[in-house]
């Protein structure tokens, strides 16, 4: 299948210049550097906040929206992650692709995962247009072809994934509290 198939792609939003931040902003924009790979967004802190108005416009960010750099050099920057935030004014810049599943059969985060995969990204900078820093046209974007196996099996995939993630951050938490233990002993000896 392809993402056609099973997703609506959306381009993010052009702005006619360039975005002025404002603490009483009433849209907040989310940018290619808003996006870590494989990871929920569920927080809509470190997003910039505008003042703006846009008439007619109607491609806010949902939730379980995918969210795609749209830009990039070569394979891995073209970031994916799964927007679960609840914040309804949110929009996307240009440097972003929506990519809204329409298609009950498969689920948001696997085609993130999948598209942050060593496959994914290999499909993604196949379609890149542009020399130094490519794009990622809509177009080409929709015409990537996607393994979709059963819910059970993207649901065990997920799965894996989430687990592998919090083994990530056992092993880090390990490796922290090695060097504050090295550390201590250290300052201790100096100290004495």
């Amino acid at each position: 299948m392809y993402i056609k198939d099973v997703a609506k792609v959306i381009s993010g939003y052009t702005f006619r210049k360039a975005m002025e931040p404002d603490k009483n902003g009433n849209i907040l924009v989310f940018q290619a550097k808003n996006i870590s790979q494989g990871e929920l967004v569920s927080n809509t802190e470190e997003l910039t906040k505008i003042k703006h108005e846009i008439f007619g416009y109607k491609n806010y960010i949902k939730e379980s929206d995918i969210l795609l750099v749209s830009r990039g050099m070569k394979s891995g920057s073209f970031r994916s992650a799964v927007y679960i935030a609840k914040d309804k004014n949110v929009i996307a810049s240009s440097s972003v692709h929506i990519i809204r599943v329409t298609d009950k059969k498969i689920l948001p985060e696997y085609l993130s995962l999948y598209l942050n995969s060593q496959e994914g990204q290999k499909s993604l900078s196949e379609e890149i247009s542009g020399s130094y820093i490519g794009s990622l046209p809509r177009k080409r974007l929709e015409e990537i072809k996607i393994p979709i196996p059963d819910l059970k099996k993207q649901k065990a995939i997920i799965d894996l994934y989430r687990n592998i993630k919090e083994q990530e951050k056992i092993t880090n938490r390990k490796k922290q509290i090695k060097e504050t233990i090295i550390n201590s002993t250290f300052k201790n000896l100096i100290n004495k």
